[in-house]
């Protein structure tokens, strides 16, 4: 992608994730678009690409949420790394793939999270916290993941470094 696009990108993204979607989520519920854009980074670019977009768009939500420094810098940056390393073993991406990846990663994600202020903070129970925001949220992510695949990413061809696809078809024989 083009570094200005994604640029442009990057200042209208965080402003809709950090103020727009709290108004029309539903309950504490609402899309992690941010995650979406470093899930589909690292796993079309690269791992340490996704690490880079990862820790950049921590950073920027961080100052723009109102989150202690450091938590989406943390947390975004291992989603990108593993987004990354996730696209190394992966040939042909699909929809589904996609949604799989993308449930568990923002699972992942809502987790870390809750645990860091549950750490800092307290009073919310784990089970509660699971049925409530964590699954929804990632379900909907999952949703979310698998239309913007198959608008725009699904004739794209992934850039790894090392694989040859000729040496896949070998092995299966």
């Amino acid at each position: 992608m083009n570094r200005w696009i994604y640029f442009i990108l990057v200042l209208f993204l965080i402003p809709v994730q950090t103020t727009w979607l709290n108004g029309i989520g539903l309950h504490s519920v609402k899309p992690d678009l941010v995650l979406l854009l470093i899930y589909f980074t690292g796993f079309y670019a690269a791992e340490i690409t996704g690490l880079m977009a990862g820790l950049a768009l921590g950073f920027v939500m961080d100052l723009f949420s109102g989150a202690p420094i450091g938590l989406h810098i943390a947390t975004l940056a291992m989603m990108g790394l593993l987004s990354g390393l996730l696209g190394r073993f992966f040939l042909n991406a699909t929809a589904t793939l996609t949604m799989g990846i993308v449930f568990g990663l923002s699972v992942l994600n809502g987790i870390l999270v809750f645990f860091f202020h549950q750490w800092v903070r307290g009073g919310v129970l784990f089970p509660e916290a699971f049925r409530w925001t964590i699954l929804p949220e990632a379900l909907y992510n999952a949703a979310l993941g698998g239309i913007v695949f198959w608008i725009g990413f699904r004739r794209q061809t992934l850039k790894k470094h090392g694989a040859n696809p000729a040496l896949f078809s070998t092995l299966i024989r």
